[in-house]
């Protein structure tokens, strides 16, 4: 299936599983042409053919393989892309790696994997995507990274929390950096208040289903951000939490609750160290 060059393409890294798979659905489901990565490509292309089927219309879910392990991936997608004369009007850095070690116990290479998939790869692939969005001055760029703070909460996690936190950081300067005063491009990250339903806490053992929101909380936010906000661009460098955003807007978000017990993320993460 080929992508139309009439519709509005979003790129979604790590858009395979989780929060990724469901902010693919979403931008699908709005007729968007959508670029989902993954480091698998047989795998990513098998979620992008199920996509398609799911989800029929006009617009179409392609997927390629990206590794930001291998930072010149990067270009290579822009390229391909560009070959076919698609630019990305939405990018959504989502992709991710959590590794449970804190400073005394993270490995070099551990360290250089969260460098790289964390902080050096989105910035490098934002680098890529701003000259179209820009030029356009429409669009947007969104990053899966937290709050800035540091608190004895995090400091467990402080490896994996700094390489998140850069990208908020990066977030806030490029907000700053947009050229235009006339213009509809919105700059923030999004993040979560509570375990979600995903590999990063079932298979690590970190809580059960019981103890998570389902994925799509985070979908539905960026969904309300992006086209269901008068005059967003009053959201650029702003780091978005799921559940007080949501709640701004008189959404009811407990209805993306596995269970009525759900704890908030710092009280499972902790409990999970502490075991």
């Amino acid at each position: 299936m080929k992508l139309s060059k009439e519709l509005n393409t979003a790129l979604i890294t790590g858009g395979t599983r989780g929060v990724g798979l469901e902010i693919a659905k979403m931008f699908k489901q709005r007729n968007f042409n959508v670029i989902i990565t993954g480091r698998d490509s047989e795998y990513v292309n098998s979620i992008a053919t199920k996509l398609n089927n799911d989800y029929p219309s006009r617009s179409t879910v392609k997927g390629y393989k990206l590794d930001f392990t291998n930072l010149h991936e990067s270009s290579d997608l822009l390229n391909s892309l560009e070959s076919r004369d698609l630019k990305p009007s939405y990018l959504i850095n989502n992709a991710g790696v959590l590794f449970l070690n804190d400073i005394h116990n993270v490995t070099d290479k551990q360290m250089d994997t969260m460098l790289k998939v964390n902080t050096y790869g989105p910035m490098l692939l934002t680098r890529l995507c701003i000259g179209h969005i820009w030029e356009n001055r429409e669009g947007g760029i969104l990053f899966n990274s937290p709050p800035y703070k540091i608190d004895d909460k995090t400091t467990h996690l402080m490896p994996y929390m700094q390489s998140k936190m850069a990208q908020t950081t990066f977030m806030k300067s490029l907000a700053n950096s947009i050229p235009y005063e006339n213009h509809n491009i919105v700059v923030s990250s999004f993040w979560t208040n509570y375990p979600l339903l995903t590999d990063a806490i079932i298979k690590r053992k970190i809580g059960n289903e019981e103890d998570c929101m389902h994925p799509y909380i985070l979908a539905h936010t960026i969904k309300e951000l992006l086209f269901n906000t008068d005059k967003r661009i009053q959201y650029n460098g702003k780091e978005i939490i799921d559940d007080d955003f949501l709640s701004s807007k008189n959404i009811d978000f407990s209805i993306y609750k596995m269970s009525q017990n759900v704890p908030k993320l710092d009280q499972l993460f902790m409990k999970h160290l502490l075991k």
